[in-house]
């Protein structure tokens, strides 16, 4: 081995190996009954990204591609068996009761988990207590409440559940290096596929959104593709099998649909194959009942109140805007109308706009969970801002709301707090961007 490579491959086994072992670490951490295991759990994991930093930082570009593509599959892999074992996050109970109800004859969309009608099924789901939420409707589209009835109809084993996400979040990175391509496709992949939160959410806590993301990302491919394709009849058939991707992606997730705008600047006239992209879902919704039965009104209800963790609203309402009753019904309609202006001013670039669009989702959020933030980061990497990636492991920080006793008021953010979820990510930002300024005005 070259002298010269010997320092950055040592850095990169010994940061690799305390990824792989502060992530297996998380198991020891995970029962957040008792009160200072959150505390704990939050230690690992920040360190664990800090050696995630460093490993990334130092992929061996230097060995071939086969080698490069060896390691990176194998940490992939080895990451998400290790998180395997570790306890799901409250939704996964609710993702369970929803398909057991389907199976019991009852509309998650209709009958709420304390509906009095549900008696008998509550007594045969010991974790009923565990579910979140009990007096709401179901808030999912369709695409995923017919998942969650599949699922319940195989096994209640949280295994089976994390398995499926696990294997669309490794589909997802297999789609993203495709998207990526060139030589240095796996240095620049491994910075979604090795993050801890991406890891922990999918396979470890049993999040869902994997399922949402694996066909939004497949979407964007295809996009790529048509915009370097020549033949009409190919280019036609790309925007169709777009269009139907992000179809997929909505009827589990809403979150595609901030990106509709700028798939119509990505297709130009064939946009008008994005009807599929709203046909897909409005078909599964018929299966529930709609329009007879108002299967959008419960996540209506739920999006005006539920407020946790935003980024941004939080010192508005501290200077100009109290908002004593933490409802967040006019800070929807903000975003959405925030998202429609980014999308319009990037309508000459709809790759650089699909990620200010989610950017701008998740700053405006009046609720941050952990998980949201892998929505963005398959973009973040295809486009190099990485300061995503910061947040993705100061937020870890969020799970700490589990130990009430660190909060003046429960379930409520503190200033030390919030330093250590935006302080990092808006340094690593603006140090990137006076980089790039800093590159730019160099070359000129």
């Amino acid at each position: 081995m070259d002298a010269a490579r010997r320092p950055p491959l040592i850095r990169f086994s010994i940061a690799l190996t305390a990824e792989f072992l502060l992530c297996a670490s998380l198991n020891f951490f995970d029962d957040w009954t008792l009160e200072e295991m959150p505390v704990r759990f939050v230690a690992v994991a920040i360190l664990c990204g800090l050696a995630y930093f460093v490993a990334v930082s130092s992929f061996p570009v230097q060995m071939g591609p086969k080698i490069q593509s060896g390691i990176f599959w194998a940490v992939v892999i080895g990451l998400r068996l290790v998180a395997l074992p570790l306890a799901p996050g409250d939704d996964f109970w609710r993702y369970q009761w929803e398909g057991k109800i389907q199976h019991a004859g009852f509309n998650p969309y209709v009958n709420a988990p304390d509906d009095p009608q549900l008696e008998a099924v509550r007594s045969e789901f010991p974790a009923w207590q565990k579910i979140n939420h009990r007096d709401f409707q179901a808030i999912y589209p369709p695409g995923a409440e017919l998942l969650f009835a599949g699922l319940s109809r195989v096994s209640d084993s949280p295994l089976l559940y994390k398995l499926l996400f696990a294997g669309a979040d490794i589909a997802t990175i297999a789609v993203l290096l495709r998207l990526l391509g060139g030589a240095s496709r796996y240095a620049n992949a491994v910075w979604y596929a090795w993050n801890p939160l991406v890891v922990y959410s999918f396979a470890g806590a049993a999040h869902f959104d994997s399922l949402m993301i694996l066909p939004m990302i497949a979407g964007i491919l295809f996009l790529t593709r048509f915009e370097s394709a020549s033949d009409s009849q190919r280019k036609w058939w790309l925007a169709l099998a777009a269009a139907a991707a992000f179809g997929i992606a909505i009827s589990i997730k809403l979150v595609p649909v901030l990106l509709l705008l700028c798939c119509v600047f990505a297709l130009g006239y064939r946009a008008v194959t994005l009807l599929v992209s709203g046909a897909i879902p409005l078909l599964l919704s018929l299966l529930y009942g709609y329009p007879k039965t108002p299967i959008w009104d419960s996540l209506r209800r739920f999006a005006y109140v539920t407020r946790l963790n935003d980024l941004f609203w939080w010192l508005i309402e501290e200077t100009v805007w109290p908002n004593p009753h933490q409802k967040n019904y006019h800070y929807n309609v903000i975003l959405i109308v925030c998202v429609g202006v980014v999308s319009l001013l990037a309508w000459w670039s709809w790759k650089r706009g699909m990620l200010w669009v989610l950017g701008t989702t998740l700053v405006l959020s009046p609720v941050l969970h952990p998980w949201y933030c892998t929505w963005i980061l398959p973009l973040a990497t295809w486009r190099r801002a990485l300061a995503w990636h910061v947040l993705s492991i100061t937020l870890f920080a969020y799970f700490l709301f589990w130990n009430e006793r660190l909060f003046a008021l429960p379930w409520h953010a503190e200033p030390w707090t919030r330093a250590v979820i935006i302080v990092p990510p808006l340094t690593a930002a603006i140090w990137m961007g006076l980089a790039r300024r800093t590159q730019r005005q160099e070359t000129l």
